[in-house]
C-alpha cells in the first residue's frame, strides 16, 4: 500500500467491520469507532501512510489474577475504564503531530505515533484518566518500539508491530521501556536527553542476530513525563 494505491484502500464501512472482527467489547465501540473515523479522515487526506512510525504497546497489568479473585464482570469494567481511558487521552492531550489508536487487544492498547514527545503526553494524560477515585489503583506497562507499518484498515502490516510484543514481557509494572532503535530516534527530541533514560535490559527479536537492548524513561508520574517533554522539537 503506498501513496498511489489511494482505489485499493478499505472503504470507511470496510474499515469498521474490520474492527469489529477483533471482538470489540461493547463499551469500546462508541470511542473506537470514532477513532475509526479519525483514520479514515487522515487516509483520505493523505496524512496516514506507509512509513516509520513510534509503535506503542500498553497493557493492563495483573488482569488474569483479578479476574480469578473478582470474576469477570469487575475484571470487565477495570478493562472498559483502561480502554475508555487510553482513548479518551487521546483526543485530550495536547498533540502535536499524527497520532492513531490501532485497536485494543484484550487488556491491551495499540497505537503509532509520529513524534516522540506525543507518546510522552498521550501517557501523561492516559495515567490521569487511569486515576479516579472510583477504581482501584491500575499499574500498566508501556513498551515502544520504532520501525515500518503499513495499515490495511486498522490491521498494522509490520514486523515491528511483532517485535513490540515481543517485548511486553520483559517490561514491569508501570515503566516505559524503549527498545533501541526507538530510543537511538527518540532521545534527542526531549529536553533532558540522555539523563531521561537508564539501560533496562535486552529482549531476543525477530530479524536481530543479536538481543536488543532496552531503554527506561525516568519519569515517577505523569507531571514528570510532561517536564520531559518540555518545548521539544
Amino acid at each position: 500500500m503506498g501513496v498511489h494505491d489511494e482505489d485499493q484502500r478499505p472503504a470507511p464501512e470496510e474499515t469498521r467491520g474490520e474492527f469489529l472482527k477483533y471482538d470489540a467489547p461493547a463499551h469500546a465501540l462508541g470511542k473506537a469507532a470514532e477513532a475509526i473515523d479519525r483514520i479514515n479522515e487522515l487516509q483520505a487526506q493523505r496524512l496516514i501512510r506507509d512509513g516509520v512510525y513510534y509503535i506503542v504497546l500498553v497493557d493492563l497489568v495483573g488482569s488474569t489474577k483479578y479476574m480469578a479473585e473478582y470474576g469477570n464482570q469487575k475484571a470487565a469494567v477495570r478493562i472498559q475504564h483502561f480502554v475508555a481511558s487510553s482513548l479518551n487521552a487521546l483526543k485530550t492531550a495536547d498533540l502535536k503531530n499524527t497520532a492513531i489508536f490501532i485497536k485494543d487487544i484484550g487488556d491491551a492498547v495499540l497505537l503509532i505515533f509520529q513524534h516522540f514527545p506525543d507518546v510522552l503526553r498521550w501517557r501523561a494524560s492516559f495515567a490521569e484518566y487511569l486515576d479516579v477515585p472510583a477504581h482501584q489503583p491500575l499499574e500498566i506497562r508501556t513498551c515502544v518500539h520504532l520501525g515500518e507499518v503499513s495499515l490495511e484498515g486498522v490491521n498494522p502490516i509490520s514486523l515491528a508491530v511483532s517485535q513490540c510484543f515481543k517485548m511486553e514481557k520483559m517490561v514491569q509494572a508501570s515503566d516505559i521501556v524503549l527498545t533501541e532503535p526507538a530510543y537511538c530516534v527518540a532521545w534527542p527530541t526531549l529536553v533532558s536527553a540522555h539523563s531521561a533514560f537508564e539501560d533496562y535490559d535486552a529482549v531476543g527479536l525477530d530479524g536481530f542476530e543479536e538481543p536488543v537492548p532496552l531503554h527506561k524513561v525516568l519519569a515517577a508520574d505523569s507531571r514528570a513525563l510532561t517536564g520531559l517533554v518540555g518545548e521539544g522539537l
